[in-house]
Protein backbone atom coordinates (compact mmCIF):
# COMPACT_ATOMS: atom_id res chain seq x y z
CA UNK A 1 0.00 0.00 0.00
CA UNK A 2 1.12 3.25 -1.09
CA UNK A 3 2.51 5.71 2.10
CA UNK A 4 1.70 8.91 -0.27
CA UNK A 5 -1.87 10.71 0.33
CA UNK A 6 -2.53 11.85 -3.19
CA UNK A 7 -4.15 14.89 -2.12
CA UNK A 8 -1.41 15.87 0.42
CA UNK A 9 1.13 15.38 -2.34
CA UNK A 10 -0.72 17.80 -4.68
CA UNK A 11 -0.52 20.57 -2.07
CA UNK A 12 3.39 20.12 -2.38
CA UNK A 13 3.65 19.68 -5.74
CA UNK A 14 1.95 22.68 -6.03
CA UNK A 15 3.92 24.76 -3.42
CA UNK A 16 7.37 23.23 -4.64
CA UNK A 17 5.71 24.59 -8.06
CA UNK A 18 5.70 28.39 -7.10
CA UNK A 19 8.22 27.96 -4.99
CA UNK A 20 11.02 27.84 -8.23
CA UNK A 21 11.87 31.50 -8.48
CA UNK A 22 9.26 34.06 -10.12
CA UNK A 23 6.68 31.22 -10.90
CA UNK A 24 2.92 32.01 -11.86
CA UNK A 25 0.53 30.96 -13.36
CA UNK A 26 -3.73 30.66 -13.89
CA UNK A 27 -6.27 27.78 -13.13
CA UNK A 28 -5.66 26.78 -16.90
CA UNK A 29 -1.92 25.86 -16.21
CA UNK A 30 -2.03 24.50 -13.41
CA UNK A 31 -4.80 22.14 -14.81
CA UNK A 32 -2.43 21.02 -17.70
CA UNK A 33 0.53 21.15 -15.66
CA UNK A 34 -0.51 18.73 -13.21
CA UNK A 35 -2.71 16.84 -14.53
CA UNK A 36 -5.72 17.47 -12.90
CA UNK A 37 -9.56 18.68 -12.98
CA UNK A 38 -10.06 21.85 -13.47
CA UNK A 39 -12.92 21.78 -9.96
CA UNK A 40 -9.99 19.83 -8.10
CA UNK A 41 -7.00 22.21 -9.16
CA UNK A 42 -9.47 25.00 -8.35
CA UNK A 43 -9.93 23.63 -5.06
CA UNK A 44 -6.65 23.15 -4.22
CA UNK A 45 -5.50 27.02 -5.06
CA UNK A 46 -8.10 28.20 -3.30
CA UNK A 47 -7.20 26.68 -0.25
CA UNK A 48 -3.38 27.81 -0.39
CA UNK A 49 -5.06 31.38 -0.77
CA UNK A 50 -7.19 31.31 1.84
CA UNK A 51 -4.14 29.61 4.39
CA UNK A 52 -2.18 32.55 3.25
CA UNK A 53 0.41 30.44 0.96
CA UNK A 54 -0.65 31.81 -2.85
CA UNK A 55 -2.09 35.20 -4.12
CA UNK A 56 -4.05 35.55 -6.77
CA UNK A 57 -4.45 38.55 -8.90
CA UNK A 58 -7.29 40.02 -10.43
CA UNK A 59 -6.24 38.43 -13.71
CA UNK A 60 -7.00 35.20 -12.47
CA UNK A 61 -2.78 34.57 -12.27
CA UNK A 62 -1.46 32.83 -8.90
CA UNK A 63 1.99 33.27 -7.55
CA UNK A 64 3.80 32.56 -3.68
CA UNK A 65 2.80 35.08 -1.14
CA UNK A 66 5.76 37.37 -0.93
CA UNK A 67 6.31 36.54 2.86
CA UNK A 68 7.28 33.08 2.22
CA UNK A 69 9.57 34.25 -1.01
CA UNK A 70 11.22 36.67 0.79
CA UNK A 71 11.47 34.77 4.28
CA UNK A 72 11.28 31.15 3.59
CA UNK A 73 8.32 28.36 5.14
CA UNK A 74 9.80 29.45 8.33
CA UNK A 75 8.42 32.52 8.63
CA UNK A 76 5.84 32.29 11.06
CA UNK A 77 3.91 29.05 10.92
CA UNK A 78 0.12 28.58 10.64
CA UNK A 79 -1.11 31.37 13.18
CA UNK A 80 0.72 34.21 10.87
CA UNK A 81 -0.96 32.54 7.93
CA UNK A 82 -4.18 32.08 9.16
CA UNK A 83 -3.92 35.66 10.29
CA UNK A 84 -2.80 36.97 6.65
CA UNK A 85 -5.61 36.08 4.78
CA UNK A 86 -7.80 37.70 6.85
CA UNK A 87 -5.70 40.74 6.89
CA UNK A 88 -4.81 41.33 3.57
CA UNK A 89 -8.77 42.19 2.44
CA UNK A 90 -9.12 44.28 5.49
CA UNK A 91 -5.66 46.03 4.99
CA UNK A 92 -6.96 46.74 1.60
CA UNK A 93 -9.76 48.65 2.96
CA UNK A 94 -8.26 50.48 5.46
CA UNK A 95 -5.69 51.92 2.63
CA UNK A 96 -8.15 52.64 0.00
CA UNK A 97 -10.32 54.45 2.78
CA UNK A 98 -7.54 55.78 4.43
CA UNK A 99 -5.20 57.00 1.32
CA UNK A 100 -2.46 56.00 3.10
CA UNK A 101 -0.45 52.53 3.06
CA UNK A 102 -1.25 49.73 5.29
CA UNK A 103 1.13 47.35 7.01
CA UNK A 104 1.51 44.17 8.70
CA UNK A 105 4.42 43.79 10.80
CA UNK A 106 6.38 41.07 12.92
CA UNK A 107 9.68 40.58 15.48
CA UNK A 108 11.79 38.53 13.41
CA UNK A 109 14.23 36.20 15.25
CA UNK A 110 17.11 39.18 14.41
CA UNK A 111 14.95 40.96 16.78
CA UNK A 112 13.53 44.09 14.64
CA UNK A 113 10.25 44.17 12.61
CA UNK A 114 9.91 42.83 9.38
CA UNK A 115 7.19 43.51 6.76
CA UNK A 116 5.11 40.03 5.90
CA UNK A 117 2.23 42.29 4.02
CA UNK A 118 2.10 45.93 2.51
CA UNK A 119 -1.30 47.17 1.18
CA UNK A 120 -0.09 50.01 -0.68
CA UNK A 121 -2.38 53.59 -1.09
CA UNK A 122 -3.32 55.14 -4.45
CA UNK A 123 -2.17 58.14 -3.58
CA UNK A 124 0.82 59.39 -6.06
CA UNK A 125 3.07 60.28 -2.93
CA UNK A 126 3.03 57.52 -0.73
CA UNK A 127 4.92 55.54 2.04
CA UNK A 128 6.53 52.82 0.51
CA UNK A 129 8.84 49.89 2.05
CA UNK A 130 10.88 46.91 0.33
CA UNK A 131 9.33 44.04 2.11
CA UNK A 132 12.82 42.78 2.92
CA UNK A 133 12.97 46.12 5.34
CA UNK A 134 14.14 45.39 8.45
CA UNK A 135 13.18 47.65 11.30
CA UNK A 136 14.36 49.23 14.43
CA UNK A 137 12.05 48.36 17.32
CA UNK A 138 13.17 51.66 19.30
CA UNK A 139 11.68 54.19 17.28
CA UNK A 140 9.44 52.56 14.42
CA UNK A 141 5.34 52.91 15.78
CA UNK A 142 5.29 48.99 15.05
CA UNK A 143 8.74 48.56 17.53
CA UNK A 144 7.58 50.08 19.77
CA UNK A 145 3.64 48.86 19.97
CA UNK A 146 5.81 45.55 20.51
CA UNK A 147 7.52 46.82 23.24
CA UNK A 148 4.65 48.49 24.75
CA UNK A 149 3.38 44.72 25.61
CA UNK A 150 6.01 43.18 27.18
CA UNK A 151 7.43 43.38 30.44
CA UNK A 152 10.00 45.25 31.51
CA UNK A 153 12.68 42.60 31.59
CA UNK A 154 11.51 41.41 27.92
CA UNK A 155 11.85 45.44 26.67
CA UNK A 156 15.53 45.59 28.29
CA UNK A 157 16.09 42.40 26.80
CA UNK A 158 15.32 43.82 23.21
CA UNK A 159 16.94 46.90 23.20
CA UNK A 160 19.89 46.29 25.01
CA UNK A 161 21.03 44.16 20.97
CA UNK A 162 21.06 46.95 19.25
CA UNK A 163 22.42 50.88 19.72
CA UNK A 164 19.86 53.04 20.36
CA UNK A 165 20.94 55.51 17.87
CA UNK A 166 18.84 58.15 15.85
CA UNK A 167 17.75 57.55 12.61
CA UNK A 168 16.81 61.31 11.90
CA UNK A 169 16.93 64.45 14.37
CA UNK A 170 13.77 63.24 15.42
CA UNK A 171 14.46 60.05 16.64
CA UNK A 172 13.94 59.55 20.77
CA UNK A 173 16.65 58.02 22.21
CA UNK A 174 16.35 59.32 25.74
CA UNK A 175 15.66 56.12 27.37
CA UNK A 176 13.56 57.82 29.88
CA UNK A 177 11.66 59.58 27.03
CA UNK A 178 11.18 56.34 25.75
CA UNK A 179 9.86 54.33 28.47
CA UNK A 180 7.50 57.20 28.68
CA UNK A 181 6.24 57.01 25.15
CA UNK A 182 6.15 53.04 25.77
CA UNK A 183 4.26 53.43 28.66
CA UNK A 184 1.47 55.48 27.05
CA UNK A 185 1.04 53.02 23.88
CA UNK A 186 0.50 50.05 26.13
CA UNK A 187 -2.36 52.51 27.85
CA UNK A 188 -3.83 53.41 25.31
CA UNK A 189 -3.45 50.51 23.03
CA UNK A 190 -1.56 52.50 20.28
CA UNK A 191 1.70 54.36 18.84
CA UNK A 192 3.22 56.71 17.11
CA UNK A 193 6.01 57.95 15.42
CA UNK A 194 6.06 60.61 13.68
CA UNK A 195 9.14 61.32 10.97
CA UNK A 196 11.60 59.63 13.69
CA UNK A 197 12.63 56.75 10.62
CA UNK A 198 12.23 58.60 8.14
CA UNK A 199 11.47 62.56 7.45
CA UNK A 200 8.17 62.74 6.41
CA UNK A 201 6.40 59.61 7.52
CA UNK A 202 3.96 58.93 10.20
CA UNK A 203 3.42 55.38 11.15
CA UNK A 204 0.54 54.58 13.57
CA UNK A 205 -0.22 51.06 14.65
CA UNK A 206 -2.16 48.82 17.00
CA UNK A 207 -1.00 45.16 17.95
CA UNK A 208 -2.86 42.06 16.88
CA UNK A 209 -3.35 39.44 20.10
CA UNK A 210 -4.31 35.77 20.14
CA UNK A 211 -6.13 34.18 22.28
CA UNK A 212 -4.19 34.78 24.88
CA UNK A 213 -2.86 38.11 24.81
CA UNK A 214 -0.02 37.22 23.15
CA UNK A 215 1.34 39.77 20.29
CA UNK A 216 1.19 37.96 16.92
CA UNK A 217 1.51 40.92 14.90
CA UNK A 218 1.12 44.94 14.43
CA UNK A 219 -1.26 46.43 12.26
CA UNK A 220 0.41 50.04 10.92
CA UNK A 221 -0.74 52.75 9.05
CA UNK A 222 2.27 54.52 7.15
CA UNK A 223 1.18 57.64 6.63
CA UNK A 224 2.89 60.80 5.02
CA UNK A 225 3.90 63.34 7.62
CA UNK A 226 2.14 66.03 5.79
CA UNK A 227 -1.24 64.74 5.47
CA UNK A 228 -1.36 63.31 9.32
CA UNK A 229 -2.97 66.45 10.69
CA UNK A 230 -5.93 66.43 9.15
CA UNK A 231 -6.30 62.42 8.88
CA UNK A 232 -5.06 61.49 12.92
CA UNK A 233 -8.25 60.96 14.47
CA UNK A 234 -9.80 58.79 11.48
CA UNK A 235 -6.12 56.94 11.25
CA UNK A 236 -6.34 56.27 14.83
CA UNK A 237 -10.30 54.88 14.71
CA UNK A 238 -9.82 52.67 11.34
CA UNK A 239 -5.90 50.89 13.18
CA UNK A 240 -8.16 50.45 16.69
CA UNK A 241 -11.05 48.77 15.30
CA UNK A 242 -9.81 47.00 12.20
CA UNK A 243 -6.50 45.38 14.80
CA UNK A 244 -9.52 44.54 17.49
CA UNK A 245 -11.57 42.81 14.67
CA UNK A 246 -8.08 40.68 13.57
CA UNK A 247 -7.33 40.08 17.51
CA UNK A 248 -10.78 38.74 17.37
CA UNK A 249 -10.91 36.52 14.88
CA UNK A 250 -7.70 35.15 16.35
CA UNK A 251 -9.33 34.71 19.33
Amino acid sequence: MSEVVRSAARVLDLLEFFSESGKEANLASISQTFHLPKSSALGLLRTLCARGYLDKTEQGIYRLNDAFRSHGFSWGGARLTKLLSQARPVMANMASELEETVTLGVLSAEGKIRLIHQALASQTIRYEMAMSTQLPVHCTAMGRMYLAMKSTEERQALLSRYPIVPWTKYTVTDPQQLEALLTEAAARHYSISADEVDIGGTGVCTPVLDAQGEVVAMLNVSCVSARFGDKKSRIIKSVLEEGKKLSDLLA
